[in-house]
C-alpha cells in the first residue's frame, strides 16, 4: 500500500504553481466600446425606474436608474452599431454613491457576435469627471470565463445637452481551459 503525505506548505506550492500556470496561459483582449447614452427626449436609452418618493429626476437613496445605451465603434453617432450596454444603476444612501452593473451584449458588427461581458462596480458621484475602474465578472460564447476591468476616463467625450459619449477600454483574460469552448 503506498501512502502519500503533503504538508500544507507542500500543498501551497503546488496550488500557487498551478495558478501561476493558469495565469500564463489567459489570452487577453483588449475592447474600446464607445458608450453612448441619452438622458431624456424620444430616444432615451437612460431613465429613473423607481425611486422610494416617487420622484424620478432627482438622484436619491434607494433609486434605480435602468439603462440600455448604444455601443458604437467610435465616438459619431452614425458609426457603426455593435451592441447594447444594458443594466441598472443603485443610488446609495447619500445619494451620490452608486453601484453599477451591466452587461455589454456584442452584435455581428463587433466580430463578437452574441458574446456578453458582465461588469460591477461602484461609481462616486461627488468626482464626477474622474477615472472610475470596474470588474469584469464574467460573460459568454467568446467571453465565457472571462474577468478583467473595464476603464473609463470619467470625461464624456462628447457632451451635448442630455446626449453624451464615454469611451469604456475593456481588458479580459480568458484562461485557455475557455477559450477553446
Amino acid at each position: 500500500m503506498l501512502r502519500v503525505v503533503l504538508s500544507v506548505a507542500h500543498l501551497t506550492v503546488l496550488l500557487n504553481l498551478s495558478l501561476q500556470r493558469t495565469v500564463e496561459a489567459a489570452e487577453s483582449i483588449t475592447l474600446e466600446l464607445y458608450n453612448h447614452e441619452t438622458t431624456a427626449g424620444e430616444n432615451q436609452t437612460m431613465i429613473g425606474s423607481a425611486a422610494p418618493n416617487g420622484n424620478l429626476t432627482e438622484p436619491q437613496f434607494g433609486m434605480l436608474i435602468t439603462m440600455s445605451n448604444i455601443l458604437r465603434k467610435g465616438v459619431e453617432a452614425d458609426s457603426e452599431r455593435i451592441g447594447t450596454q444594458q443594466g441598472f444603476v443603485a443610488v446609495g444612501r447619500d445619494g451620490l454613491d452608486v453601484y453599477m452593473s451591466v452587461v455589454y451584449h456584442l452584435n455581428d458588427a463587433s466580430g463578437y457576435n452574441g458574446s456578453t461581458i458582465a461588469v460591477q462596480g461602484n461609481i462616486d458621484a461627488r468626482v464626477l469627471g474622474t477615472s472610475h475602474t470596474f470588474a469584469v465578472v464574467g460573460g459568454t460564447g467568446k467571453f465565457l470565463c472571462a474577468t478583467g476591468q473595464d476603464y473609463s476616463s470619467g470625461e464624456a467625450l462628447v457632451e451635448d445637452g442630455s446626449y453624451s459619449v464615454h469611451l469604456h477600454t475593456l481588458t479580459l483574460w480568458i484562461p485557455d481551459y475557455c477559450a477553446s469552448v
